[in-house]
């Protein structure tokens, strides 16, 4: 989908917001107290009367308290009210926390404003001590607003390990003492400067804002909604004067179609440039792109703008969690919403593939990080405990010869083989069971490990048919991978073809360059040992984005799969 170009819009509010900071007459940030002004509009004003009310307002024991009785009860942002470049500084990065995907509220933006307005009018110049009160009120909103805005935009607003203790084991920065130390410095020298150095620069985060931007500017569009009817599934040029008319505005809307108003009388039947227009789409929601439209599609296709805003306001959130530890710069990273793997090394071009993860609710792919060190080829399968009790023992009831078919072998804990008949499959077996390697191994011929608690890993697979699926949520945990030979040539250190050659007779395949099929001939390409240890362990992320950027720079979106997004979007809401 081409968005619009919105990078004008920011720069503006960039331009804005640097313009607001200003130069202070005493260089220390703030403004002095300009005497005139409050004379004009508070002839009784008491500098006395103010620090006394600062020093009761801000006896207590927060973080706010504490920094203004160490700054002596000082106020930062009303020593000038009438002229305070800071303070405005502040409301207008406030004021476009939107562009964040958050609610200025978040910031008591409408207090802090309505404050600042009765204040500045003269509302409160026959009711003094009103005045000193709302000017501590003022100062402690600021000074919050401050901490929570620099905070919210460096370390996000919720923490994820907290709210999803149960899908979450990566590590995320979280702000701690330097942090609120640092903020603390800048808000006695220079808030402006700080305020803007928070903002996030990341090209994903970017994009993101465009987008969201793009698709707050539909919201309002209207479109009629796309009818499902008896056909399950149409092809191209299958003829339906309501369907494809519809189809077609609607893509107009987004842009995957070109604007005409003819629709009703071009778009009657399903046309090449409407099918493409369609499949356009499917690849930016991260459905597989197909020959026929069907209901899936048209559901899709029936979402509001809306829907596509929020998903991005959840999206720049988990942007916002920083990880402990950095990627680097050749990396590994599952996108379990989007079922893909995308592996990123300078100088090659990035390898993306489709991934099949764990089931929704009962075996879900757990989000964590670690670094791949070995391949496995030709590896055995031991039976996790839970697949013998809930699945093998049922099919061994049903067909005894299940594990001799499946080239699986019962083995007790001294490592012997054991009968499969003699055993009582009607209760729980006191046996493991291990899969030979070969065709038909369900990790198919090649595993990818990495340390984790949870015994998952990458692996190759024989089900290749399950990659054409729209959900992939398919396996017990494990993360299924569309092409392991690519995957493994990406982590050797040195990329040599005689080696990858080598990989692929391992695992009974033809070598594929020249030199590795002239070698064979001679009987001098020898085959691998089943564990190679990488020379350099490649750090791996298994996250989850249901809106993400691909490195050909466009915004894509995937299904919640696992559910995630609506407490998010529930506490940038609510907080």
């Amino acid at each position: 989908m081409k968005l619009s170009k919105v990078i004008g819009f920011l720069s503006l509010c960039i331009l804005l917001l640097t313009a607001c900071g200003g130069n202070s007459k005493d260089g220390s940030g703030f403004s002095l107290f300009s005497k005139s002004e409050l004379k004009k509009h508070y002839p009784d004003f008491d500098e006395k009367v103010l620090a006394d009310t600062l020093r009761s307002f801000f006896s207590g024991t927060t973080r706010i308290d504490k920094f203004y009785q160490n700054n002596q009860h000082e106020p930062l942002w009303t020593k000038d009210i009438f002229e305070s470049p800071s303070l405005d500084s502040l409301l207008s990065y406030i004021n476009i926390a939107s562009t964040h995907g958050l609610n200025p509220e978040l910031f008591s933006n409408n207090k802090i404003k309505q404050l600042v307005d009765t204040i500045r009018t003269g509302s409160f110049s026959n009711n003094m001590p009103v005045l000193y009160k709302n000017l501590a009120e003022l100062e402690y909103l600021a000074s919050k607003a401050f901490f929570d805005y620099n905070t919210v935009l460096r370390f996000g607003v919720i923490n994820p390990k907290e709210e999803f203790s149960k899908e979450y084991f990566i590590d995320y920065q979280r702000p701690d003492s330097n942090h609120f130390a640092n903020l603390s410095a800048a808000l006695k020298s220079n808030p402006t400067e700080f305020l803007k150095s928070s903002q996030p620069t990341d090209t994903a985060y970017i994009k993101l804002q465009e987008a969201l931007k793009f698709y707050q500017s539909k919201e309002s569009s209207v479109f009629e909604a796309i009818p499902k009817k008896d056909k399950k599934n149409y092809k191209l040029n299958d003829a339906d004067p309501t369907v494809f008319p519809a189809i077609a505005k609607r893509l107009m809307l987004t842009g995957e179609l070109p604007q005409t108003t003819a629709a009703d009388s071009i778009y009657r039947t399903l046309t090449p440039d409407l099918f493409e227009a369609i499949n356009k789409f499917r690849k930016q929601a991260s459905y597989p792109e197909d020959d026929e439209v069907g209901g899936l599609t048209i559901d899709a296709l029936n979402r509001p703008m809306s829907y596509y805003a929020e998903k991005i306001k959840v999206n720049l959130e988990r942007l916002r969690w920083k990880r402990v530890k950095p990627l680097g710069a050749k990396f590994v990273e599952v996108n379990v919403a989007a079922f893909m793997l995308k592996a990123i090394e300078p100088g090659y071009d990035p390898l993306l593939m489709r991934v099949c993860v764990g089931k929704a609710g009962t075996n879900q792919t757990p989000l964590l990080e670690s670094d791949i060190y070995y391949i496995n080829l030709n590896p055995n399968w031991s039976v996790p405990r839970s697949i013998i009790d809930k699945e093998i023992s049922v099919h061994m009831k049903r067909n005894p010869n299940y594990l001799q078919r499946n080239r699986m072998k019962l083995i007790d804990k001294n490592g012997k083989e054991v009968d499969p008949s003699t055993v009582d499959w009607s209760t729980r077996v006191p046996y493991s069971i291990r899969q030979d390697p070969g065709a038909g191994n369900s990790l198919g011929r090649i595993k990818f490990m990495f340390n984790n608690p949870f015994s998952v890993y990458l692996h190759d697979t024989p089900s290749k048919y399950a990659f054409a699926y729209k959900n992939r949520a398919v396996s017990h945990g494990c993360v299924r991978v569309q092409k392991p030979i690519e995957l493994s040539y990406f982590l050797l250190e040195k990329k040599d073809p005689v080696y990858l050659d080598r990989i692929l007779i391992s695992i009974d395949k033809a070598p594929e360059s020249q030199e590795g099929k002239d070698l064979q001939k001679k009987g001098q390409l020898r085959k691998l040992e089943n564990v190679i240890n990488l020379a350099q362990k490649v750090p791996l992320t298994i996250d989850y984005f249901t809106v993400y950027v691909l490195p050909d720079g466009n915004v894509y979106f995937a299904d919640d799969v696992y559910n995630m997004d609506g407490k998010i979007l529930k506490k940038l809401q609510t907080n």
